[in-house]
């Protein structure tokens, strides 16, 4: 297997917890890091996985349409971004209802879920029933660590088969001192890029590493919000003009592709 590359496709704000009902307020800027992404991965040969948000999936079909005309898989990333041990089963089987009856139009069936902040733990593994129900081939929504928000320290770092028949592909995780720390996201802006490959290398040794990206961490002239939490704006907001040459060098350093090409799913 390759390594696996995804990209969880959704809008700056959209990831901030903020309320659904206040998204009409921000500035839509999602083409502009998709595009940039876009160019990466044609200039790299590879071809990644899209977990697309419903919402961006209803308001940029023009989008979507030229991600899939690159080549590129489309899966699942809820329709609103909900944390999911907040939300209860019924509410999540709507969200996929949604994002069913979106995908359509585009002549998608999903395959493959993300969940938003990597939410399936120990509060939430009723997910995985509703996956199954609605016809999911494989999930990729647990973090096998500790992120002191989500994550499930011993849950099997490997893919492996769930009992429900779900493949499950854990993002990938390394210590960086006493902490879990993921491949993608804050974790690949935050640490040095050599640090963050000398981690990959070892991890590639023994397990295809899944790594993750946002369009947003590609467009570093984003609004900047004052009333986040200390944490979420941080994380968010730190080093954003880095990582695009990070992305250049990591698909250089490494082979990456899709979830569907790495699983052999039609």
């Amino acid at each position: 297997m390759k390594n696996f590359f995804s990209v969880d496709l959704e809008d700056w704000y959209q990831g901030l917890g903020l309320p659904v009902n206040s998204w009409h307020l921000y500035e839509k800027r999602l083409e502009r890091g998709t595009n940039a992404l876009l160019e990466l991965l044609q200039k790299h040969n590879t071809r990644a996985t899209f977990f697309v948000l419903g919402k961006a999936m209803e308001e940029h079909g023009d989008l979507i349409r030229t991600v899939m005309a690159e080549g590129h898989e489309i899966g699942c990333h809820s329709y609103s971004h909900p944390f999911l041990p907040e939300i209860n089963q019924e509410e999540f089987e709507k969200e996929l209802t949604v994002c069913d009856r979106l995908a359509s139009k585009h002549g998608v069936t999903f395959k493959g879920f993300r969940a938003p902040y990597f939410s399936v733990d120990y509060r939430s593994l009723w997910v995985l029933d509703s996956l199954k129900k609605f016809n999911y081939s494989y999930d990729s929504s647990i973090f096998p660590g500790d992120t002191k928000r989500t994550g499930i320290a011993d849950a099997n770092p490997n893919i492996n088969t769930l009992e429900n028949a779900i493949v499950e592909i854990p993002i990938t995780k390394f210590e960086v001192a006493k902490f879990d720390a993921g491949t993608g996201g804050a974790y690949f802006r935050i640490l040095p890029y050599w640090y963050f490959k000398q981690k990959l290398k070892a991890s590639e040794k023994t397990r295809p590493v899944n790594f993750y990206t946002h369009p947003w961490e590609l467009d570093p002239s984003h609004p900047y919000l004052n009333n986040l939490s200390k944490r979420i704006q941080y994380t968010h907001y730190f080093d954003l003009k880095s990582t695009r040459d990070k992305l250049d060098r990591l698909l250089s350093d490494f082979e990456f592709t899709s979830f569907a090409d790495n699983l052999n799913i039609k």
